[in-house]
């Protein structure tokens, strides 16, 4: 049996060009930033959705994070080992057929049930993006070039946020007039419901992308036995790789793993509570809120990802084993203050300028986790190993980061004008936690990978 019916389609070239492997990285990259777009439309239509469906707040948290994040999780595990047995792109196509059907389908629910539903599915869809697609690009770039690589795919996250927030805008706005929308062939909308139809469209130019991307072989491979791969061991002395090789190496899985999840209650916190901090705090509108931060999304967190892959790759080149560790360790101490400023500030010039600082220097940890895990885990474990990161993302991240924000609000300060306070403080303490985590994976992450590269001769 050859490799090709064993895993799907795969490119001929045994070392692919470098050009159409960037090629592939944006393809993933415009993928990726949809699925922002996608889930967080919601949020910016909490209003109207609420007054037309009759949603209390207690329901449409429940279906604004508990629906998505909790299916997009749980299911990412599921996925992520499908990911590593079967055809990557293709299970990428199947994920987005769903979601982006799942969000058009936003634009006719009646009701909780179907909002939930709806949401469910959304996730469900995009468990599948990510766990595959770091696999491929692992499989795309050699060490040396994933920095860069991964840390394009991961501006996703950032370029959907700034989207949705700048666009957002307008979005209330047209959400808040009564009038109908009329789409042709679909039928005619209330504003908000038509907008989940018009962020659904541009899925279907991503699928025809995605339908272009090949397969990548899998590195380190070996030959086929009776119609099964034959795994590579990663240490000549250790059995074929399974989750138990992450159980074998805790000093390493465990603090690169919490890091990520713990660092996303900043991202999370701010992207929940930074609109309603200068709402509340300095009278800001929705409208100015959102592209002002939409703007810094879109330069400082798109330039702190980039910037930190840049020098990650430069670091692996110099043959510093441990320099993307680093570089997210440093990057989140720089957070802690940054968090105390937004905190304590009165002014919103200097707000603003916190936030900048923070999302510059979050978006390194955040681009850099992917590759750190991805360069000590052997390929057939990575799409589960990366499952295994956003299920900490989201279910620390989002579950705890925006509920802490409003924790401290409501039952400490017992005032909703501290918002602010409230959000500077969980970013800095969140700061604090994802640097122990790092620091303390630092030496084990040097004798890991200084192991894998002794063994790298023998093993390939």
């Amino acid at each position: 049996m050859s490799q090709s019916a064993t895993f799907g389609a795969v490119a001929p070239e045994a070392s692919p060009r470098l050009g159409y492997a960037y090629y592939v990285t944006f393809v993933l990259l415009f993928a990726y930033t949809l699925s922002f777009v996608d889930r967080q439309i919601l949020g910016l239509l909490v209003q109207p959705i609420k007054q037309d469906l009759h949603l209390a707040d207690w329901a449409f948290s429940i279906v604004h994070g508990f629906a998505f994040a909790i299916f997009y999780a749980l299911m990412g595990i599921f996925l992520g080992r499908v990911a590593d047995r079967w055809n990557r792109r293709n299970l990428i196509v199947i994920g987005m057929v769903l979601w982006v059907l799942a969000t058009g389908a936003g634009g006719y629910v009646t009701g909780f049930a179907t909002l939930f539903l709806v949401r469910m599915l959304v996730g469900v869809g995009e468990a599948a993006l990510s766990p595959a697609a770091y696999s491929m690009l692992a499989d795309y770039f050699p060490p040396e070039g994933r920095g860069r690589a991964m840390s394009i795919y991961t501006s996703g996250v950032y370029i959907g946020s700034a989207m949705a927030f700048i666009v957002g805008g307008v979005v209330i706005q047209a959400a808040s007039q009564a009038g109908q929308v009329a789409i042709p062939l679909l039928g005619v909308f209330k504003p908000w419901q038509a907008a989940f139809i018009y962020v659904a469209l541009p899925g279907i130019p991503a699928l025809i992308l995605i339908a272009t991307v090949r397969e990548p072989i899998r590195r380190g491979l070996a030959a086929l036995k009776d119609g099964r791969a034959a795994l590579p061991r990663s240490d000549p002395a250790e059995p074929a790789p399974s989750l138990a090789y992450v159980l074998r190496h805790p000093g390493v899985y465990v603090p690169l793993l919490l890091a990520p999840g713990v660092t996303a209650m900043v991202t999370f916190g701010i992207t929940a509570w930074l609109p309603a901090t200068f709402i509340r705090q300095w009278g800001w509108t929705p409208g100015e809120i959102g592209p002002a931060y939409g703007l810094i999304i879109l330069t400082c967190g798109i330039g702190g990802m980039l910037i930190s892959g840049f020098l990650a790759d430069w670091l692996t080149r110099s043959g510093r084993l441990v320099g993307s560790v680093v570089i997210s360790l440093a990057a989140t101490l720089v957070l802690i203050p940054a968090g105390l400023l937004l905190a304590f500030t009165d002014s919103p010039t200097v707000a603003l300028a916190a936030v900048a600082l923070t999302t510059f220097f979050l978006g390194m940890p955040v681009a850099l986790a992917p590759p750190i895990l991805q360069a000590v885990t052997p390929n057939q474990l990575r799409g589960q190993v990366t499952s295994i990161y956003l299920l900490l993302v989201n279910l620390i991240g989002l579950g705890c980061g925006p509920f802490l924000v409003a924790f401290f609000t409501d039952f400490v300060f017992h005032d909703e004008m501290k918002v602010g306070l409230s959000l500077g403080l969980v970013c800095a303490l969140a700061a604090v936690l994802g640097a122990v985590c790092l620091a303390a994976a630092i030496i084990p992450y040097r004798k890991l990978m200084a192991r894998l590269e002794a063994t790298a001769p023998e093993a390939a």
